[in-house]
């Protein structure tokens, strides 16, 4: 999860540079090696490729630029080896200096790195360093714009060290906070205490916790007309409830909807409609849910015959989805031992191209019902505002919903609840 929230947090400051248009929020997929080395640890970069030199046939390649480099790396005898300057102390200078040191910080390369907590120590150095070059420009004379990149920059600095576990991080984002409202940068103090509830929220483990905290956030959202921060909170905030809290989720939904409703963004409406859609799936358990689609060859399917008298595990899925393809053999592997006894799968595919599911099923052949929409993925994805994948719910017998999250060891819990346990065929003697 820390590698997902350090880029969900990277992605709205992303968004700050380029103003606040009507998009979409960005929440995942920020490239940068702050993402992908926080998420796994890394094995050292393969050494560079070389080109082989053309040989002369007159004479062998001279060797005397490969000497004189090697004499400047080499120290002599009784000399001191020159130590690299360090790039995370922070020079002096002109706003403007200070802004390309600021920017070299961001470019800066990560050598040497083989393990995360080297790594979270290199994030630490570079971000602190951010926050403290940018105090020197918000301290000094400085232009308007100069003035704005510092301030970002100090709050992108004070995000990562607070997701990064510097005890002191919260709460100088709190004063960077009040600091920014009090110099009339409403947008982006509002940004700042957007942010700073969010990872606040992340941080809590309790149930009542979070709902206590639920109500600083109901109060935060409700003190501005709703924009592109509010959005992005709610954005945050519902997903961790979606999956971690559904019943909350159900009540918070309702909630986001009616504020983003009141919005003038174009997105605040999108998002409306699909945080509707989200809290009619959460609602489904212990009651009927709606399949619409077509079979892939063609014909219409009629979800009320397919699923009589039947458990059925409703997986949508895609080919692109490298989580759905993983979940693949042991889901043939419970339709192969319990299909007898009443149990079948139907993916939904959310494919955008159908040509693309069709060429998966060409060299990964499935057994199960697989559906399609007429000219697009089906419309039960969008009406039950899947965004994740894979998303399996599982039917009980009676057409009712028994799970929301019926994936892995919780699928094999729910089979043996509802069918029995699974057969052991005796081994060959």
């Amino acid at each position: 999860m820390e590698s997902v929230c350090v880029a969900m947090v990277m992605g709205w400051l992303g968004c700050w540079a380029s103003g606040t248009g009507a998009e979409m929020p960005v929440v995942f997929g920020v490239p940068g090696i702050q993402q992908t080395m926080l998420a796994e640890e890394p094995a050292p970069p393969p050494p560079p490729e070389k080109t082989p030199a053309k040989a002369s046939k007159d004479k062998p390649p001279s060797t005397q630029p490969q000497k004189k480099a090697l004499e400047k790396q080499t120290p002599k005898p009784g000399e001191k080896e020159e130590a690299e300057p360090d790039p995370f102390k922070v020079p002096d200078g002109s706003p403007e200096e200070l802004l390309k040191y600021i920017e070299s910080l961001r470019q800066l390369e990560a050598k040497g790195i083989t393990t995360r907590e080297q790594m979270i120590d290199f994030l630490r150095k570079m971000h602190k360093a951010m926050a403290e070059a940018a105090d020197k420009i918000l301290a000094s004379k400085s232009t308007p714009e100069q003035w704005e990149q510092a301030a970002q920059a100090k709050a992108q600095g004070l995000i990562m060290l607070l997701q990064l576990g510097d005890p002191a991080a919260e709460e100088h984002l709190t004063q960077f906070a009040d600091q920014l409202q009090k110099a009339g940068k409403k947008d982006l103090a509002r940004q700042v205490r957007g942010i700073l509830l969010l990872v606040q929220w992340r941080d809590l483990s309790g149930q009542q916790e979070r709902k206590k905290h639920l109500e600083k956030i109901f109060q935060f959202l409700g003190e501005e007309p709703v924009g592109m921060p509010e959005l992005r909170l709610m954005a945050g905030i519902g997903q961790e409830l979606e999956y971690r809290m559904p019943d909350l989720a159900v009540s918070a939904y309702r909630q986001f909807s009616q504020l983003a409703a009141k919005s003038n963004l174009p997105v605040a409406q999108q998002l409306a409609k699909r945080w509707e859609a989200v809290t009619r799936r959460l609602e489904l358990l212990g009651k009927p849910i709606e399949i619409k689609g077509y079979t892939l060859d063609g014909k219409e399917f009629d979800w009320e015959k397919f699923r009589q008298g039947k458990v059925v595990l409703i997986d949508f899925w895609a080919t692109w989805c490298g989580w759905c393809i993983k979940e693949i053999p042991e889901m043939k592997r419970l339709y192969e031992a319990y299909r007898d006894r009443g149990f079948e799968i139907v993916g939904i595919s959310g494919d955008e191209k159908r040509e693309d599911l069709e060429n998966f099923l060409q060299n990964t052949p499935i057994p199960w019902t697989i559906l399609y929409g007429k000219d697009g993925p089906s419309p039960t994805i969008e009406y039950y505002g899947i965004s994740a994948w894979p998303t399996m719910l599982l039917v009980g017998k009676d057409g009712n919903v028994v799970s929301l999250n019926a994936r892995g060891e919780k699928l094999r819990e729910e089979l043996h609840r509802l069918l029995g346990p699974i057969e052991q065929k005796e081994e060959p003697k």
